[in-house]
């Protein structure tokens, strides 16, 4: 239908490796694979496409990387709760030793003997707390409950009857 001109070199009117037709309704330019128009829009897309998915996955590994951190320091405020909670109950038990000692002191016979033995108990308890931390408590207990889980699930309903009937 029309002439084919090559045009050579770089400097040409539609740049390297283009092709113009010129036929009976006008000119038409075919691009060449160098540098042509439709390569070149191809790769500001594929920039911006590229872009996109990596701005994307920092912006989320941004966002996982937070709430790593915020996860984390509620984790250590529960630990610190737990474990100042565990220093009171240590401090506590070892009150009511003490107290009971010195209530059950003057009485003699076997009343007395009971009370020691619960006040000595009171101390190995306290003094196991205060070794302890939350974790490690949490490791114990996992460890307890794996040895031995029927008596673990009794115990278990035992103290939610109790504190059922408690909150009544």
């Amino acid at each position: 239908m029309g002439d084919r001109q090559a045009t050579a070199g770089s400097g040409g009117a539609y740049g390297t490796g283009a092709t113009q037709r010129t036929g009976q309704s006008g000119t038409m330019s075919d691009q060449g694979s160098s540098t042509g128009g439709m390569q070149r829009s191809g790769q500001s897309g594929s920039t911006w496409g590229d872009q996109a998915p990596d701005a994307a996955s920092e912006t989320t590994g941004n966002m996982v990387e937070t709430a790593k951190q915020k996860a984390d320091q509620v984790v250590g405020q529960v630990s610190a709760t737990a474990d100042a909670g565990i220093d009171r109950a240590a401090s506590g038990l070892d009150r009511a030793a003490e107290m009971l000692r010195e209530r059950a002191g003057g009485q003699g016979g076997s009343m007395e003997s009971v009370a020691t033995v619960a006040a000595d108990k009171l101390d190995a308890a306290a003094h196991f707390l205060q070794n302890k931390d939350s974790e490690t408590l949490i490791a114990d207990l996992e460890a307890l409950v794996r040895r031995r889980p029927t008596e673990s699930l009794l115990v278990a309903l035992g103290i939610g009857f109790l504190l059922s009937k408690a909150m009544r």
